[in-house]
């Protein structure tokens, strides 16, 4: 597993934020990671696919998702301008706001995540102290933690009340595989080696994909290669977008710019390859 740092001040008991997926691309090329914290995920616009464990849960706007510390996760797919609010919160800080039964189901992984789909009058109201939290964070430490104490116990009120909830889906062994072997060399194998990997026929997998992601095998390993180009020219890492492009797993800068085009509607950096 894969722990992704939360950058939260040792004083503050968690965080608030708001996640902007502008880019069309971006919100198909979160990597798996795990948080230490308590997280809670609220839709205000726009639809995500995640895949939590080796489930995959459909997430349209509105949708309200708490993931118990240390769960797995990834945004698998991201509609255009979705914007989503994210809250964690340390452990002790929950147990102490949620009421004891209530911190037990939503701060274990051995239960079923918690998922529910709220009405729109609860959506806005939810979605304005969330805001109002979030611009907080500049004030005093005290002001800060009985702002996300009470983010965290509306949130836990409006779950309570939902009268939705959204039921994830157990994905086929060969999937999960699959998508695990994408977090690393998986993104260099053709598609064949990838499927003997994971114990299938290719057209199988491929099958797989479609039926149980909605997309195509192909795609999510282009999207996921997209991904990881951005991180190698972000970090420094490749200096040219042919070196990165290559180091993603295309097989030519020609195959990565007709990918490239074709998710973003534009083409690569101006930047000479």
């Amino acid at each position: 597993m894969m722990y992704q740092p939360l950058n939260v001040p040792r004083q503050l008991d968690g965080r608030i934020h708001l996640e902007d997926f502008s880019n069309p691309v971006w919100g198909q090329l979160i990597r798996r990671h795990a948080h230490r914290f308590l997280e809670v995920h609220l839709l205000v616009r726009g639809k995500a696919v995640m895949v939590i464990r080796n489930q995959r849960v459909d997430l349209p706007s509105g949708s309200l998702l708490w993931l118990p510390p240390e769960t797995e996760h990834l945004t698998l797919e991201a509609s255009a301008g979705l914007r989503r609010w994210h809250l964690c919160m340390r452990t002790p800080s929950a147990r102490r706001i949620l009421a004891p039964g209530e911190a037990a189901a939503l701060l274990s992984r051995r239960k079923p995540t918690p998922c529910v789909q709220l009405g729109r009058a609860e959506l806005r109201d939810l979605g304005g102290i969330f805001a109002g939290v979030g611009e907080q964070v500049d004030r005093a430490d005290a002001v800060t933690n009985s702002g996300l104490a009470y983010a965290l116990a509306r949130a836990a009120v409006a779950t309570r009340e939902a009268e939705r909830s959204t039921e994830p889906t157990t994905l086929h062994p060969g999937v999960a595989r699959a998508l695990s072997l994408m977090q690393g060399d998986g993104l260099l194998l053709d598609r064949d080696e990838l499927a003997e990997r994971c114990g299938l026929s290719a057209t199988h997998l491929s099958r797989l994909f479609s039926l149980e992601l909605g997309q195509t095998l192909r795609d999510v390993r282009n999207r996921k290669r997209l991904g990881r180009f951005h991180q190698l020219i972000d970090s420094g890492t490749c200096q040219t977008l042919t070196e990165a492009a290559l180091e993603a797993g295309f097989g030519s800068y020609s195959q990565f710019h007709r990918v490239y085009r074709h998710f973003t509607g534009r083409s690569p950096s101006g930047r000479e390859h």
